[in-house]
């Protein structure tokens, strides 16, 4: 039996009609409070988390850094729910990169019911190719997420301080870096992951929204494992990354 943890801030009919559908599916619910020593006192119980957010403002921010590492460190599905302004003021404020999805009012409690048990009976993420995305933009990390999440587990983080954190716990197939980040740039953080013995062997494609030859000629100096342009199209993107790991499979063989 699958056990899913609800986090809500206060009781609400929303979480108590989704438990109510998912437990007649066979699934084991459980509601908790946004508070760390609740969160932790579960920590080995939950196989899916569904994060109930009504104010992003009224959750400790303690509780919400807590979730996020133990998210990270014990891949946890996490799916959040509520409204949209808020989820996202979250996954940014917080740097949650391993969000499995979300659920945004108004909420249909038989699709959410639908989708979890989709993700329970599909492959399981942990064996699909783990791809870390490197940008400032919160649009252009959504963006990627969410075109490459149907084949692959996508991480997101905004800046190369919180890379460099996500890399400390976590060694991803492959990583997808924006080169022209402010503060500590692509260049800046690509020289960083190379001279760790632990994240030097993971290959880096920069994303770059510049294609005159010149600054081609620059990303292609540092000999990183590809480039895309930002500005191409999702099918021409997708298909970048599948030739990627086409090519490894085929050097591997």
């Amino acid at each position: 039996m699958n056990n899913i943890i609800f986090i809500e801030e206060s009781e609400s009919y929303i979480v108590r009609s989704i438990s109510n559908k998912l437990e007649e599916k066979g699934f084991s619910c459980t509601t908790i409070s946004w508070e760390v020593d609740e969160i932790n006192k579960n920590a080995d119980l939950e196989d899916i988390v569904i994060a109930y957010v009504e104010d992003e403002s009224e959750i400790p921010v303690n509780a919400l850094k807590y979730l996020r590492d133990m998210t990270i460190s014990k891949r946890y599905r996490l799916f959040f729910a509520g409204h949209d302004d808020e989820i996202d003021a979250i996954v940014e404020k917080h740097s949650f990169s391993d969000v499995t999805g979300r659920f945004c009012r108004p909420i249909n409690v038989v699709d959410v019911a639908d989708k979890i048990v989709a993700v329970i009976n599909s492959d399981p993420m942990l064996e699909r190719k783990h791809i870390l995305v490197v940008d400032d933009s919160g649009v252009m990390l959504n963006t990627i997420q969410e075109w490459l999440g149907d084949d692959y587990r996508v991480s997101i983080v905004n800046s190369a301080m919180n890379a460099i954190a996500f890399l400390n716990k976590n060694i991803p197939d492959l990583i997808l870096l924006d080169y022209e980040m402010p503060g500590c740039s692509g260049p800046q953080l690509f020289e960083m992951i190379r001279a760790d013995a632990h994240t030097k062997k993971i290959p880096v494609i920069f994303l770059t929204g510049k294609d005159d030859a010149e600054s081609v000629q620059r990303v292609l100096a540092l000999k990183p494992s590809g480039y895309i342009l930002k500005t191409m199209p999702k099918n021409y993107i997708i298909e970048q990354v599948h030739i990627f790991f086409s090519k490894l499979r085929d050097q591997l063989v």
